[in-house]
Parts: C-alpha cells; sequence; structure tokens
C-alpha cells in the first residue's frame, strides 16, 4: 500500500506524525491487500492556534478496478478524526466490495439463465 499524508495549515506538532496516522490506517485498511493501490491523506488545521472543530482530514482511496473513494471529516482532535476516518474508510471499502460481488453474481446468474432460455 502506497501512502502520501500531506499537512498545511497550523503547525505540523498539532497535525501529529505521519507515521502514527499511517499505522491507523493500515490497521484498519490491511485486509483490502492487493485490491488497494493507494491512500492519499490530506490534514489541515483550519483555525490555527484558535482551536474547535478545526482539523480537517480528506482520506482518498485508490482501488483496483473501482473509482477512487473519498472520506471527508473534521474534529479538535487529530488522533480520533484520523481513527474515526480510517474506521469509515474501512466501511466504505467493506460496502464497495459488497456492492461490486453481488452485481458480478447477478450478472453471473443472468447469463446462465438466458442461456438455459436460449
Amino acid at each position: 500500500m502506497n501512502f502520501q499524508i500531506r499537512f498545511s495549515g497550523g503547525h505540523r506538532v498539532e497535525l501529529g506524525k505521519p507515521e502514527l496516522h499511517e499505522d491507523i490506517l493500515t490497521r484498519a485498511l490491511d485486509r483490502f491487500g492487493r485490491r488497494l493501490l493507494g491512500v492519499r491523506v490530506f490534514l489541515e488545521d483550519v483555525n490555527g492556534p484558535r482551536g474547535g472543530a478545526n482539523k480537517q482530514c480528506r482520506c482518498v482511496l485508490h482501488v483496483r478496478n473501482m473509482p477512487p473513494v473519498v472520506i471527508y471529516d473534521q474534529d479538535e482532535n487529530v488522533l480520533t478524526l484520523m481513527q474515526r476516518v480510517a474506521r469509515r474508510a474501512a466501511f466504505a471499502l467493506s460496502k464497495k466490495s459488497e456492492r461490486k460481488q453481488k452485481k458480478a453474481l447477478h450478472h453471473r446468474d443472468r447469463r446462465e439463465q438466458l442461456q438455459f432460455a436460449g
């Protein structure tokens, strides 16, 4: 899995260590293995030192044979934010792959029905 983590706005110290963010995402997304080509994470401190729910995260997941999956969230605490984004990313990928499998099964069943009918 290829990770890219970018920071903008605020102090990098406040946005946390990239290694920690990568570890959180790796644990959540590890089960998708080879299907997941890359992950891009964009962290931004919108308000700077003023506080509030000002940390924003946009996570773009590049998946084999699927359009990119984008997760967007914000929170005060960067660690909480990354954990929630990782959970949401894993959930979104599992739902997308379930839909893709159901669609493939539906098409296979439809072909079999047409073969028997024709």
